[in-house]
């Protein structure tokens, strides 16, 4: 019961982290500034946290898949919460695992956590199913960015 307590303290300590950076993140911004083309992985992360911001998560889901989709780990972590919400893209705890186990390997230690919340939500094969996917993701990612692959 005592850890049940302590993961939901640390869960709303996370959630205000990530609130606090996507308030940063999603300052209005510079108006010379000019929106994101497509193929700029980083910008589509950041149109990705302000539409979160605005609470519009298809579009969310929209760029953060494209910036996951290029290697961002941080998308990735994002992309998989939006997946376990159900927020833009449909509720799915084994998608949402997939993107975080991915985002873990590469050392996004928030998905760890968060994993280590949803980890009952999934029977084990369908976690490994879910890690398994993962690798796929990875393997798509890797011929994307090394032999120009057009995801579209």
């Amino acid at each position: 019961m005592k850890s049940n307590q302590s993961t939901k303290a640390y869960g709303g300590d996370l959630e205000q982290q990530l609130f606090n950076v996507l308030e940063f993140v999603t300052q209005e911004p510079d108006p010379k500034h000019s929106w994101p083309k497509a193929q700029d992985p980083e910008q589509a992360y950041k149109k990705g946290l302000y539409y979160i911001k605005e609470k519009q998560y298809p579009l969310a889901a929209k760029w953060m898949r494209l910036a996951a989709m290029s290697g961002d780990n941080k998308a990735q972590f994002y992309l998989g919460l939006l997946f376990i919400k159900g927020q833009g893209v449909p509720k799915s705890v084994f998608h949402g695992v997939a993107w975080l186990s991915l985002a873990q390997s590469q050392g996004n230690s928030a998905a760890l956590s968060t994993l280590n919340e949803v980890r009952p939500h999934l029977t084990t094969k369908r976690y490994i199913d879910a890690q398994c996917y993962a690798a796929t993701l990875f393997e798509q990612i890797h011929q994307q960015m090394h032999f120009g692959a057009n995801p579209e």
